[in-house]
């Protein structure tokens, strides 16, 4: 334990990741038990599981670093929030809002599907610094997220 102590205080010091810590190995799991096609899979990808335990201790750190009342409107990543109360909740600010006389609401739904592959990670570090996140925890995260395999 001491070894591992070691060279994760190293790494954040350093604000390194080593690339051996970064490689992932995926491979297919059928969604379903008979398969037509590429889309009957769902891809996996295997951490080291050293890199595992660095981003549990990461990961606490940030959640103890933020803000403690999150967006009231926000649902996701968060403990008994789910998708159904999201629905209720913007159906409810809708129809009240059309109460009103003359009035009408516009609504836009994205679909975030695979949403970790698009994040540009030069613009979450700044929204963490915005968010008071240690810097050199910032730079770790920016070196966890770019040059991976």
């Amino acid at each position: 334990m001491d070894v591992l102590t070691d060279i994760f205080n190293t790494s954040l010091s350093q604000a390194v990741v080593s690339t051996c810590l970064k490689s992932t190995f995926k491979f297919p799991v059928p969604k379903k038990s008979s398969v037509s096609c590429l889309n009957d899979y769902h891809p996996i990808a295997l951490t080291p599981i050293m890199m595992k335990c660095f981003e549990r201790l990461v990961m606490h750190n940030i959640k103890t670093s933020l803000p403690k009342h999150p967006d009231p409107l926000q649902f996701a990543y968060r403990p008994n929030r789910s998708m159904d109360e999201a629905i209720s909740s913007t159906l409810h600010l809708a129809l009240t809002h059309l109460e009103n006389k003359d009035s009408y609401v516009r609504m836009l739904f994205i679909d975030f599907s695979s949403a970790f592959n698009t994040i540009i990670p030069q613009q979450l570090i700044n929204k963490l610094n915005l968010l008071g996140l240690n810097t050199s925890l910032c730079n770790w995260i920016l070196d966890f997220l770019t040059g991976r395999s």
